[in-house]
């Protein structure tokens, strides 16, 4: 535990394993809080330590939190607490964090939606919120947004002259519009400064199979580069990487 502690801050509580007992013979998940307030009891894990904190382990291994273990006696006073249980809804009767395991999104909705008509049902949201604020622990950081250099080239209708590409991948189909096996070539290529160009080569005779490119068709693979002149057609993104559409293809 040492080493998994190793690059985790602290100042802001903990994640602590109870330790079993027999009376209560699962190794559970606690958040214990730096500011005083009562831990929070998050899930049961295992009935072995070895896999209790392999368990733990593998849902902290986002988390900057530190985890450490404790007798249970320490969360003994904090097992009987019913603040935490909904009176109310789909899931009535149940504790928050039974709630939580099942349906994260329900508990989301409390912390962020839900407006308490009542002064007992504070201590729920309260709950709720803390609740939130670990699952915001728990949850892997999102990707960057992917930045792509490519940029549209051209307008609609420009000829387009010289233009020297890299194929970075083709796919061949069969044009469905053809009663024998016509198989296109759809390739996305791209310009020395990363601009992105699509455009189809068209079957040059028949296929014998749907999985083979006729002989008298020019076979594309990536990597190959070629020089072509060609007219803009269109213009499109898609995931944040902008396309030129090309037709009308002539090679140098």
């Amino acid at each position: 535990m040492e080493a998994f502690n190793a690059t985790r801050k602290a100042g802001q509580g903990s994640y602590a394993i109870s330790i079993a007992t027999p009376f209560r013979r699962y190794y559970s998940l606690w958040r214990i809080f730096a500011d005083g307030r009562a831990p929070l009891f998050i899930r049961t894990l295992a009935d072995t330590f070895a896999m209790a904190a392999g368990k733990a382990m593998d849902l902290l291994k986002h988390c900057k939190v530190p985890l450490e273990w404790k007798d249970n006696d320490y969360f003994t006073p904090y097992y009987e607490q019913t603040y935490d249980t909904l009176s109310f809804g789909k899931y009535r009767g149940k504790r928050i964090a039974e709630v939580y395991y099942i349906d994260p999104n329900y508990v989301l909705w409390l912390a962020n939606k839900f407006e308490p008509e009542k002064k007992k049902l504070l201590k729920l949201k309260d709950t709720a919120q803390r609740f939130a604020a670990i699952h915001a622990e728990l949850t892997p950081p999102k990707r960057a947004a992917y930045r792509s250099a490519s940029r549209f080239v051209g307008e609609k209708g420009d000829r387009l002259k010289g233009l020297r590409l890299k194929v970075l991948y083709v796919k061949q189909q069969v044009d469905t519009y053809k009663p024998d096996f016509y198989i296109d070539q759809r390739i996305l290529a791209a310009d020395a400064e990363g601009n992105r160009f699509t455009f189809t080569e068209k079957a040059a005779g028949r296929s014998q199979t749907p999985k083979a490119l006729s002989c008298f068709s020019r076979a594309f693979a990536p990597g190959m580069e070629v020089t072509i002149s060609a007219r803009v057609m269109g213009h499109y993104e898609s995931h944040g990487v902008k396309y030129t559409r090309l037709g009308y293809v002539k090679y140098a």
